[in-house]
């Protein structure tokens, strides 16, 4: 997996200042926009290839869906079992 992201996809970053950057136990987190066009933010990643596939994946998915049913996937994915068995 190459370390190169397309212009618009996002970034990721480790946000620790450690001494040793190559070896650094903590996790990364990526920014991007989301179906509404809203800045959004997911952590959690072991190493930096994992984060930045992740990346590649969301953009494409937001590629490749319709714009209306991807923000359907994202409020759905938003609510809370309460508010989903309300509506």
């Amino acid at each position: 997996m190459p370390n190169k992201l397309a212009r618009g996809m996002g970034i990721f970053v480790e946000p620790c200042r450690c001494r040793r950057p190559s070896g650094c136990p903590h996790l990364c987190t990526i920014r991007f926009r989301n179906t509404r066009g809203k800045q959004a933010e997911k952590s959690g990643f072991p190493t930096q290839d994992a984060a930045i596939e992740h990346l590649t994946e969301l953009y494409a998915a937001r590629k490749t869906n319709p714009r209306s049913v991807a923000e359907q996937q994202e409020t759905l994915g938003e609510m809370t079992f309460e508010e989903y068995a309300k509506a």
